[in-house]
């Protein structure tokens, strides 16, 4: 017999082998002719196969969800050719346009839209577009306040599509609550992504002008990207606690834009609510306009942080707080007996410029408790009060202590 034959020879035995031994084997484990009584299973509704904070985030979506629109712009660069003579005109190539894209919620039944500034800046043409209806419709621009980075446009599109969303305390916030990101990141429309609180925390300029107008941000680790900004930020209610607005990163730019890291900060609601009627009157809210609709002082100061040490050392003043430079006759601080300086010397500014201050008057420690490192902690405490609510000061004053009661008003700024 040849290897070959051989070899067919035992696969077939092999195989044959097989199968008696796996029949052996069935023959041998067939179970016993009398069967257990199987347990009754009872099938999960669709409630019941979701876990209470899936349930809550469905819902929070579906009652919502429908209010967040997709805000598309577009954008013509204006190029001045008004000293070029008519000839050479021709040769000058047109800019093309730029388009964008970011988020915004409607506000009521009249199709007012809250979004950022940073989204419809500069904005040729603005369209909104609707969950589930791929039609666009044109909106303008009602309101800005660019100081706040927030603004306010008007669409025309049919009532049936304007579902307003319930605005809520961002004052009453906790960390560590649930928190819900909508909007349209990088384009994808109407997306959703769910972290926590995870700061109530001063502003670290990512938001804003850097004036102190938005003296504190909320911070969440819900997934924020670009084409997210002036989308809402919701709570476990499905109210709107703030507006999304910028994001920290440190990886850099990825295809030519910054990436989530986990770190987003949106603009409490509160401030935006603050301004709506002047932003639906059609104001725009610029840093002198916010300053002259807020409680004032009526002082101008200077952070002692900003003085060299040995200037410090040499005038005897405490190591932070707030320096009176003057104060506004008949105002608010000379009421209350505030003194400003008298003396006045050049410092240098860190952008290089010489900035006259004055060295000897009154040194603002304190606001309601809240120590003043700088102009943005009193403007924080000024914001939270409400008219004709009082604030206690703690004052230096030629190396001692004392308190000062003072009641902020309204005060017009004076013509420089």
């Amino acid at each position: 017999m040849s290897l070959k034959t051989s070899a067919a020879t035992f696969g077939l035995l092999s195989v044959i082998a097989g199968g008696v031994l796996w029949w052996g084997m069935t023959r041998s484990q067939t179970p016993p002719t009398t069967t257990a009584p199987q347990a009754q299973v009872t099938p999960l509704n669709e409630a019941q196969g979701y876990l209470q904070n899936e349930q809550n985030t469905i819902e929070v979506v579906q009652n919502a969800g429908d209010g967040v629109v997709y805000v598309a712009t577009r954008t013509v660069p204006q190029v001045n050719l008004q000293d070029v003579p008519e000839f050479l005109r021709p040769f000058f190539a047109q800019p093309q346009p730029q388009s964008g894209v970011g988020s915004g919620f409607v506000l009521d039944s009249e199709g007012n839209i809250l979004t950022n500034y940073h989204v419809i800046e500069g904005a040729s043409e603005i369209t909104i577009k609707f969950h589930n209806d791929p039609k666009e419709y044109k909106a303008k621009v009602i309101g800005t306040a660019p100081a706040l980075d927030i603004a306010l446009v008007k669409v025309e599109a049919p009532a049936a599509l304007l579902k307003p969303m319930k605005l809520g305390d961002s004052d009453a916030l906790k960390v560590g609550q649930k928190a819900i990101a909508m909007g349209n990141p990088f384009g994808l429309e109407f997306t959703v992504t769910e972290g926590i609180v995870s700061a109530i925390r001063k502003n670290p300029g990512a938001v804003g002008s850097g004036d102190g107008f938005v003296p504190n941000v909320i911070q969440t680790d819900a997934a924020i990207n670009p084409g997210n900004s002036g989308g809402p930020l919701l709570n476990s209610k499905g109210e709107v606690i703030g507006i999304n607005t910028a994001i920290y990163t440190s990886s850099g730019l990825i295809g030519g834009q910054p990436q989530s890291a986990g770190v987003g900060f949106a603009i409490p609601i509160n401030i935006a609510k603050q301004y709506l009627p002047d932003l639906k009157a059609g104001k725009t809210l610029d840093t002198n306009a916010l300053i002259a609709s807020r409680p004032r002082l009526g002082v101008t100061v200077f952070p002692v942080a900003g003085l060299p040490d040995n200037l410090r050392q040499r005038y005897n003043l405490p190591e932070t707080g707030l320096i009176v430079g003057s104060v506004e006759p008949g105002g608010p601080a000379a009421k209350a007996g505030l003194r400003g300086s008298q003396r006045t010397i050049f410092v240098q500014t860190p952008d290089g410029r010489a900035e006259e201050i004055g060295i000897d008057g009154d040194v603002l420690l304190e606001a309601d408790g809240r120590s003043l490192r700088d102009i943005n902690d009193l403007r924080a405490v000024l914001g939270s009060k409400k008219a004709g609510e009082s604030i206690t000061l703690k004052v230096w004053r030629s190396g001692r202590t004392l308190e000062v009661r003072v009641a902020p008003q309204i005060v017009p700024l004076p013509n420089r």
